[in-house]
């Protein structure tokens, strides 16, 4: 790997106080211009390369099944790709989750691309991720980075503010079945849902908290939407075993049941 190749995604980025106050009465922040265009065009090269090979876990969030997935999911590039590797283990957004949660320690759960091409495109429906993450405290929390600018057209991240406050859910599924989640909310917290879309810039990113409500539109633009996305384990996360829906990394988890949450692909990065 040349030297030009490893220098990207190490620079520090500054996170202050305020934007660690606001993620933390909110649930979400935002941040901008956190890679720059070098950094972007090497990860956008990745997705595009996992997206030909999609070798690993590969699915349709969407459920779909067919040759045009509606939200492709691919999990783990760092695994396999020189880039994603780097972007983790450079650490610039692992310091900063390490700085949105006080946490000494930083460990990757895993990555994920996200694309939403033109024409086959899903939404993807109000949830919160704890529910579908082993762990039994909340606390972790997912760096969406967009790696092409993002609109509300084009499938960006809408939060509600301060929901990561309202508890944990049942999950929601993908493929439009079964209940809404502003179904199971109660009718204060039905007031209180006003949607903050966050549009960004190629290389801008958002921080959310595991219990935080989000959703994406569709994409109905004519350009794709490729988003990495990668979640982060702070101190004080145990695993919940058996408590929760079972998930693409249980095989790989080396913890018992309320000890910390540890596995053979959670590497430490902070």
């Amino acid at each position: 790997m040349s030297d030009t190749k490893t220098s990207l995604f190490t620079a520090p980025y500054p996170v202050s106080d305020e934007k660690i106050e606001f993620y933390r009465t909110n649930g979400y922040v935002r941040f901008d211009d956190v890679l720059n265009h070098e950094e972007v065009e090497a990860l956008r090269a990745a997705v595009d390369r996992a997206k030909q090979r999609k070798a690993g876990f590969v699915r349709d969030l969407a459920g779909d099944g067919g040759g045009n997935p509606k939200i492709l999911q691919m999990l783990n590039l760092w695994e396999t790709n020189d880039e994603a590797r780097d972007y983790l283990q450079g650490g610039r957004v692992a310091q900063m989750a390490a700085r949105l949660t006080g946490s000494s320690e930083i460990r990757v759960y895993h990555d994920q691309a996200l694309v939403k091409d033109p024409g086959p495109s899903a939404a993807s429906p109000w949830h919160q991720d704890q529910p579908y993450w082993p762990s039994k405290e909340p606390g972790m929390l997912s760096c969406w980075m967009a790696l092409d600018d993002v609109t509300i057209d084009r499938g960006c991240m809408q939060f509600i503010a301060g929901s990561h406050l309202w508890g944990e859910f049942d999950p929601i599924s993908f493929e439009g079945s079964g209940s809404e989640l502003k179904d199971l909310v109660s009718e204060e917290q039905r007031e209180a849902w006003k949607p903050i879309p966050v549009e960004l810039k190629a290389g801008s990113c958002t921080f959310h908290h595991g219990l935080t409500f989000h959703y994406t539109k569709p994409n109905t633009t004519d350009k794709p939407r490729r988003a990495l996305v990668a979640i982060f384990i702070p101190n004080g996360i145990t695993y919940a075993g058996d408590e929760k829906m079972s998930s693409p990394f249980d095989a790989s988890i080396t913890s018992k049941k309320g000890e910390p949450l540890r596995g053979e692909k959670f590497i430490q990065l902070v």
